[in-house]
């Protein structure tokens, strides 16, 4: 393998990852999300703010960049860790846009994207475990840090015969973790019982 291809796995991960959508689809509803809600440039507060017609394709293309940043590593390397690496990079870029002064959100979306096309029926396992917690209990967080903690968890049993040294694994352990801990402050919230139950805006 050429010694630029790893490089460019890298680079195009992030710059996929960094891609703003939530900011760019509010600018474009006149509102600038960075300056309303909790600020944070993500699906969550685009749906606070503006509602669900507005966050629906910032899902969907906060989904895509993490899939197509996995799938650009997997087509040009020919190797599975490569596309792990590059969702890496992708998931980074999503928090740590050099778009908007390195911020960005928290990468649950992102980062779904990137295991969903590298382990998709355990990811659509986090998704629907994400969705009971969301019904459950209404807190968009939670629901975020119960998923991440149960990916590994889905990717260890759809690896065949439960692989422990499987590397779509192992990856994201540090990913999910990393997701969790963007979350930290939602953690505390959730604590003191101050964290606000989800309730999305009716109006697109």
């Amino acid at each position: 393998m050429s010694g630029w291809l790893p490089m460019l796995v890298l680079v195009t991960g992030y710059f996929l990852g960094s891609l703003p959508f939530a900011l760019w689809v509010s600018r474009a509803h006149g509102v600038d999300i960075l300056k309303v809600g909790s600020g944070n440039p993500g699906m969550t507060n685009v749906w606070r703010t503006l509602g669900w017609k507005p966050a629906l394709p910032v899902a969907v293309l906060d989904t895509a960049k993490g899939a197509a940043a996995a799938w650009f590593g997997v087509w040009l390397t020919g190797s599975t860790m490569w596309g792990l690496l590059g969702g890496i990079a992708a998931v980074l870029g999503h928090s740590f846009s050099f778009w908007i002064g390195f911020r960005g959100g928290k990468s649950v979306l992102t980062g779904f994207g990137v295991f969903l096309f590298l382990s998709p029926y355990a990811s659509l396992a986090a998704l629907l475990l994400w969705t009971f917690v969301m019904m459950m209990f209404g807190y968009v967080s939670l629901a975020s840090i119960l998923a991440a903690v149960g990916l590994p968890l889905f990717i260890l049993v759809e690896t065949p015969g439960g692989n422990p040294y499987s590397p779509v694994f192992w990856v994201s352990l540090p990913v999910c973790l990393f997701v969790i801990v963007r979350h930290r402050s939602n953690m505390v919230r959730l604590w003191r019982g101050e964290e606000p139950r989800f309730r999305g805006k009716a109006r697109g």
